[in-house]
């Protein structure tokens, strides 16, 4: 019986640390529920598989390739974002990680790293370093304001129009007969 609360103890605490990096991180900016779900779960089969490998001495290569095989096999076939996989590939980490460590590591091991990778996604999550830039093209018919001179002037003008603060802007065509040009905008993307 000892048995089995140690390791629902240990599969907890995995848990709630995939968890709390898909409830804190994740989901702040467009979170997707059907990728949540397989971070989830895949993380706790990544722990479950990794934690039998460990008891049963099974060599951690097969364990690798068993890994690599079912974490791949999905996810190729899909359109998945890099933001999407990476917090995939933070989650069955974690897990790998947690799994091995509470095995033949100590608790302020698993501390230590389980903190070093949260504090490190949070901190690139939260920086205004890593915000993401967006953009979009604009047909644009002050021809005035696009000397370099008036760039602020611009600037101005785009934000006030769109509503939108611009970071950068290109013009991509302009055509002196019609009056008009074609600008791309940048804008940092507000989070949801």
């Amino acid at each position: 019986m000892e048995v089995i609360l140690d390791y629902w103890l240990r599969f907890g605490i995995n848990l709630a640390i995939i968890s709390l990096l898909i409830a804190a991180l994740y989901w702040r900016r467009k979170p997707n529920r059907n990728y949540a779900l397989a971070m989830i779960v895949g993380g706790t089969l990544v722990y479950a598989v990794i934690r039998l490998l460990v008891q049963f001495e099974i060599s951690l290569g097969v364990g690798f390739g068993i890994f690599a095989v079912f974490s791949l096999l999905r996810f190729r076939t899909v359109a998945i974002s890099l933001r999407d996989m990476t917090y995939l590939f933070a989650t069955i980490t974690l897990s790998l990680v947690n799994a091995m460590l509470m095995t033949f590591g100590s608790w302020e091991e698993v501390a230590a790293v389980n903190l070093a990778i949260l504090a490190t996604l949070s901190v690139l999550e939260y920086s205004r370093l890593m915000q993401n830039r967006a953009n979009f093209t604009l047909s644009y018919d002050n021809l005035e304001l696009l000397h370099p001179s008036r760039r602020a002037d611009l600037f101005a003008d785009i934000a006030k129009r769109t509503g939108i603060e611009p970071v950068r802007i290109s013009i991509n065509r302009m055509s002196i007969k019609s009056q008009t040009a074609r600008l791309r905008v940048w804008y940092m993307e507000e989070d949801e």
